[in-house]
């Protein structure tokens, strides 16, 4: 079971830019995401693994709306000192009735959120807002027709997330995953994701996150 992408909150679009740059990660789009009062940053890896960069867009998010920019800026203001935050992880799961199961197993919804044009393809979460509460899961994502085809002037070649570290309990995580995910280390605690390691081609990995 492979981690399909990891989410981080940074302060503006600025200091992500420039975290990326630094790193030799080229940007495969960005957008404003409807009623959170963020919008994001897209950096394409390997075999469909991303990451994607939350900022805050001087939007009001709609009423009623997931608090992920309350979450996003609690996490910056405790953390001064890093520009990329992880804030969330989402693992792929191939086969749709799987995740299915493994929600009605462990209580948790389902969501088919449908495609949003060409380049946003439709999928299905599961465990999305019940794991506000338990950061260390991930959510379950199906893509049903695949991921979208993104590419970016990267001038180092990434080969994907090689790995993420998560406070949370181990059995807790496989128990809803069904099994271990591939790069998965934990440790004490239940602050969920703390650093997530892009592997390259040649040359040192990247980690992006708080500080061992």
């Amino acid at each position: 079971m492979e981690i399909d992408h990891v989410v981080l909150a940074a302060r503006t679009r600025a200091d992500a830019e420039q975290v990326l740059s630094r790193a030799g990660l080229g940007i495969a789009r960005g957008r404003t995401i409807p009623g959170l009062g963020l919008s994001n940053l897209v950096v394409p890896l390997r075999h469909g693994q991303l990451l994607e960069i939350h900022y805050p867009n001087g939007e009001a998010p709609a009423p009623g709306a997931p608090p992920l920019l309350e979450f996003d800026k609690e996490a910056l203001a405790a953390h001064p000192s890093v520009p990329l935050v992880p804030m969330a992880w989402l693992v792929a799961v191939e086969d749709e009735q799987r995740l299915r199961d493994l929600a009605a197993a462990n209580e948790m919804s389902v969501v088919e959120v449908p495609a949003e044009g060409p380049g946003y393809p439709p999928y299905t979460l599961a465990g999305f807002g019940q794991n506000f509460d338990r950061r260390f899961l991930p959510c379950l994502i199906h893509w049903s027709q695949g991921h979208a085809v993104l590419s970016a002037a990267h001038r180092r070649q990434p080969v994907g997330i090689t790995g993420i570290e998560v406070a949370g309990p181990a059995d807790v995580i496989e128990g809803w995953c069904g099994v271990k995910p591939n790069g998965l280390h934990t440790v004490p605690g239940t602050a969920g994701p703390l650093r997530v390691e892009v592997g390259f081609e040649d040359g040192e990995p990247l980690m992006l996150g708080l500080a061992e």
